[in-house]
């Protein structure tokens, strides 16, 4: 019995390199054959790139020698065609093979076709191919020498092996082509379904690599909803995010040209000037570190660092292994669709899970489930292992209803708690923050301004900008791009990504010039003010000696007008140290409320307020005996102090506080608080600075209790902070 592989497509690509498609058409412009070369290099690198499982040969037309299997059993024709590749898998080495310039003979196109045919049909065995194209590329400035006859018996025999014609290069369909080249190659067209377009078309449409359209591979499994119903069902992966290159192939650089090649496992199949048999042997040795001796895999006990210490878990210590059991797809219960929220859901892609294939009753039973779901506004939550021993997984159904293609279940991962971050940052629910109905229109304007759905005009076949699920990454554009340069020129640097790819980060002319009013008029009505960072200078330093000018030499020579010298001698200037006054530059441990006071002449309290948190907290921190004297009195002033200007900081710090000593276990200091009656400052205690100043904090309405939310508290740089209160 005959095994064959299956290959999806055989294409024989005709390049015409003749004489009549020398000449360039217009001056300064590109010949036929330039074009018709770089247009089947493009081809080429195309199929390469989306590693198809596809056979490729080139035919070369106008040739000054035969060289074809048509030629050789037939004397005296198909003289001017050359089988430059036979059918292979596309490689690298076919498009160097191309010849850089054309010849002065002139070849029968049709002598061409034929002998492509011929090829597709018995020029390779051991494959059973699913379709044959032959791609032609040619001017028809030469004449074919075929009678009527002749024509009709090569239609059939094209129309009976099912062979596809496309044409690229010239507009057949133009009025001014009359010839009978001409009307015969769309004929052509015609009878083998085939297509037609221009080199510009062409070079537009392989602008941008793509994948390799692939049949997704269904996960069947059975969705089980208590322990008495289970619907077979399928999960298709709708989107995932995957690498540019998933895998890579070593390979060693030649040791006669020294030139590099990095290859790609299906991609670059071939390059003489790299060695996929040879590499780098590379030995991994577990070295002890006390004595430095050579430990063996026997000897090696895994185990987990938690903190300082490692815990020990030896593989053969089976009960501590957790059995996540076997494959499942196990709703454990129904939640309103408004509980999941976006933040709450993983990046690791979506499927879509349909009723198994053939079997109309879980089809059915699936699409009540859809529709029930959708009608009372609810999602799924199910637990998935996708096979025994993996981990298992928590995922939302959630109903999809498209009632032109299909009615299912999508299938999106949760997050668990350990990978939620949560972010504090400070209310703006501020009376500065307030904003007026022409601030909030000016924001609507430029909304309206910026709608992608109309970042173009009619001279564009679409309007849309960047359309979802249409936009290519051009991160995988410029890894791909890069790839396939490394490949025809190893020994020269990488090119920076070309213009296509970087129009991706623009902004499309149309939305910018609509935009730029409501920006203007956005600028006029806030007022933003530069943040700048604050630096000290730590190498400046200043101390007493630098009050004292001590001359090293105090015997300095000086020139005197009658060029004479003499010696001057000068006594070392001395200056009576000043008396020192207290300068106070930040709040401490020893008189907080002095300096806290001093400080608040010369800052504001926003800008003070985290030393003086700072002081107390330490105060409180390293009482040993129990008594927090001046720990509550230097609270007791910072709290008076921001009930008469701003209760913000003093509210802030003492939740955060709180929250602290909580997880250090002081309960009596937080007793201590209460009972002093320290807590939160509400707005009975001073209403006025609460809704009178326009920098006031309106949202201080607080009230004492030890209760602190359970979130994880992430702190938020300065720089941050200032520009939300500035905004």
């Amino acid at each position: 019995m005959t095994s064959y592989r299956k290959v999806d497509q055989a294409t024989v690509i005709i390049l015409d390199i003749g004489d009549n498609v020398s000449s360039a058409e217009e001056k300064n412009k590109k010949s036929f054959f330039d074009m018709a070369r770089e247009c089947a290099a493009r081809v080429l690198e195309r199929k390469i790139m989306a590693q198809t499982k596809e056979l490729v040969g080139i035919m070369l037309l106008g040739t000054k020698k035969a060289n074809n299997n048509m030629a050789e059993t037939n004397k005296g024709l198909f003289k001017h065609v050359t089988q430059l590749v036979e059918l292979k898998s596309p490689t690298w080495d076919m498009i160097h093979d191309i010849p850089d310039m054309p010849s002065k003979s002139r070849g029968d196109w049709i002598d061409s076709l034929i002998v492509a045919a011929d090829h597709l049909k018995n020029g390779v065995s051991g494959y059973r191919i699913a379709s044959k194209k032959i791609i032609l590329m040619t001017n028809f400035q030469e004449p074919h020498h075929y009678s009527a006859d002749e024509i009709d018996q090569i239609i059939q025999g094209l129309k009976e092996e099912e062979f596809q014609l496309d044409i690229i290069g010239p507009d057949i369909y133009l009025d001014s082509h009359k010839s009978d080249d001409w009307q015969l190659a769309r004929q052509l067209l015609e009878v083998t379904n085939g297509a037609t377009a221009t080199f510009e078309f062409v070079q537009q449409y392989l602008l941008f690599h793509k994948k390799r359209i692939i049949n997704s591979v269904p996960r069947n499994v059975d969705l089980s909803i208590g322990p008495n119903i289970r619907i077979p069902v399928s999960a298709y992966i709708r989107i995932r995010d995957e690498p540019a290159v998933k895998s890579w192939q070593k390979a060693v650089k030649d040791p006669v040209g020294a030139t590099p090649s990095f290859t790609n496992k299906g991609t670059i199949r071939s390059l003489n000037m790299a060695s996929t048999t040879e590499g780098i042997l590379r030995e991994k040795q577990n070295i002890d570190a006390d004595n430095q001796a050579i430990v063996t895999e026997e000897q090696i006990i895994t185990g987990y660092h938690f903190g300082q210490e490692i815990v020990p878990f030896p593989e053969n210590n089976t009960f501590m292994t957790y059995n996540s059991g076997h494959k499942c797809l196990s709703i454990y219960g129904f939640t309103n669709a408004d509980n999941i929220q976006w933040q709450s859901l993983d990046s690791n892609g979506l499927s879509y899970v349909f009723g198994r294939k053939g079997d109309k009753k879980a089809q059915k039973a699936l699409r009540c489930l859809v529709e029930c779901l959708h009608e009372m506004n609810l999602v799924g939550i199910a637990r998935s292992v996708y096979r025994e021993g993996s981990a298992p997984q928590m995922f939302v159904l959630m109903p999809v209803i498209d009632t032109e293609n299909y009615i299912c279940l999508s299938m999106i991962g949760i997050c668990y708690k350990e990978q939620i971050k949560y972010m504090a940052f400070s209310s703006t629910k501020l009376k500065k923050y307030e904003h007026t109905n022409e601030q909030v229109n000016a924001f609507k304007d430029l909304i309206r301004a910026m709608d992608l759905t109309s970042a173009y005009d009619n001279s564009y076949d679409d309007t849309e900008a960047f359309p979802i699920a249409q936009t290519v990454s051009p991160t995988v554009q410029y890894v791909l791009d890069s790839i396939a340069y490394r490949a025809m020129n190893p020994g020269k640097p990488l090119l920076p990504p070309r213009d296509d790819i970087m129009i991706l980060f623009k902004t499309p002319p149309l939305i910018e010039k609509k935009s730029r009013e409501p920006l203007d008029k956005l600028k006029t009505l806030f007022t933003l003010n530069k943040i700048e960072k604050k630096t000290r200078d730590k190498k400046k330093v200043v101390n007493d000696d630098d009050l004292i000018d001590n001359d090293l030499d105090p015997i300095q020579p000086s020139t005197s007008d009658n060029n004479n010298t003499d010696f001057k001698f000068d006594m070392p200037k001395v200056h009576l140290t000043a008396k020192k006054t207290d300068v106070v530059e930040k709040v401490g441990t020893l008189n907080p409320i002095n300096n806290f006071s001093a400080l608040l002449k010369k800052v504001s309290l926003v800008e003070l307020a985290p030393q003086m948190c700072k002081a107390i907290e330490d105060i409180f921190y390293c009482n040993f005996d129990g008594v927090y004297g001046k720990a509550v009195d230097t609270l007791k002033h910072f709290r008076e102090k921001c009930v008469e200007i701003d209760p913000t900081p003093y509210n802030e710090w003492l939740t955060k506080y709180k929250k602290e000593l909580i997880s250090r276990q002081k309960q009596n200091i937080i007793s201590l608080i209460n009972e002093k009656n320290l807590g939160f400052i509400i707005k009975e205690e001073n209403p006025k600075s609460i809704y009178e100043r326009p920098d006031s904090h309106e949202e201080s309405q607080l009230y004492d209790n030890d209760t602190v939310p359970e979130m994880t508290d992430i702190t938020i740089p300065t720089e941050v902070e200032d520009l939300f209160a500035d905004v």
